[in-house]
């Protein structure tokens, strides 16, 4: 199997590849009686994260008591959400104090059932 360099990533790809996997742009042009295989493989973590999905079964490299432990104690900060990649409502949590302590406790029973989502949507349970 051939392989060449993609022109906008520089990712290795294959040398017959008409749009490179891990960028999503064109490399290659297509002729009108060009017939090319499309290979679709939704495994591949750039893939699903590219397109927003859930990776790894949609379960969270993150660790659950980490986060459990940095809502509880610092939780009015926000810092739990700087942690699962939540920078947004990290920063609002930090301006507001979690909305007066109402978005400090929603937030750990959230993680102690197992129900908060990191930044990408994936649920935070191991």
């Amino acid at each position: 199997m051939s392989t060449k360099f993609c022109q906008h990533c520089g990712e290795t790809i294959d040398q017959e590849c008409v749009v490179c996997p891990k960028c999503g742009k064109q490399v290659k042009e297509l002729g009108m009686n060009q017939n090319p295989n499309v290979v679709i493989n939704n495994s591949s973590y750039a893939n699903a994260a590219a397109v927003g999905g859930a990776t790894n079964g949609g379960i969270s490299p993150k660790n659950k008591l980490v986060a459990l432990l940095l809502a509880i104690f610092l939780g009015g900060f926000g810092i739990h959400r700087f942690y699962v990649g939540k920078i947004g409502t990290g920063i609002i949590w930090l301006c507001t104090g979690a909305f007066c302590g109402i978005g400090w406790i929603y937030d750990i029973i959230k993680i102690a059932t197992g129900t908060f989502k990191d930044g990408a949507g994936r649920v935070i349970s191991k």
